[in-house]
């Protein structure tokens, strides 16, 4: 069973009308990026900061739609600067490294390292949106 996961930059506030939405990523003008969970951004935070997976990384759900979904939980400041600070050749080091660990492999995912680093390039952008507006970059999941 895969997961449908939209990233949009909006404010915190607005995180009942994003659980609402069947298309976050079109609604908010943000971006589809199903099969990218939280352990994977989990995954991804540990990269950027040189620490040990942590479970608990992204734990601020804003909105919990039960068993199936959808939630929305607000991706972490501290993540969300870090990506947005990345140049092209450090997405490129931090991509060719998540695109290697365990979840994008063909164990879970079976994900190609292009469509790893594509998904990041995307994401940082967002990430450098949020930060610029003065948003949040909350993350739409459904079972």
């Amino acid at each position: 069973m895969g997961v449908l996961t939209d990233f949009i930059v909006a404010n915190r506030a607005e995180a009942q009308r994003v659980f609402e939405s069947s298309c976050p990523s079109t609604d908010f003008a943000g971006l589809d990026a199903k099969g990218i969970d939280t352990v994977k951004l989990g995954t991804l935070h540990a990269i950027l900061t040189g620490t040990q997976f942590d479970p608990t990384f992204i734990s601020d759900t804003l909105v919990d739609g039960g068993e199936d979904g959808p939630w929305v939980f607000e991706v972490p400041m501290d993540l969300v600067q870090r990506l947005g600070k990345l140049d092209a050749q450090q997405l490129q080091t931090v991509g060719v490294k998540w695109a290697a660990t365990e979840e994008f492999s063909g164990k879970f995912d079976n994900w190609p390292s292009e469509a790893v680093l594509a998904v990041l390039q995307e994401i940082s952008a967002l990430c450098k949106r949020a930060v610029q507006e003065g948003k949040a970059l909350l993350m739409w999941m459904c079972l």
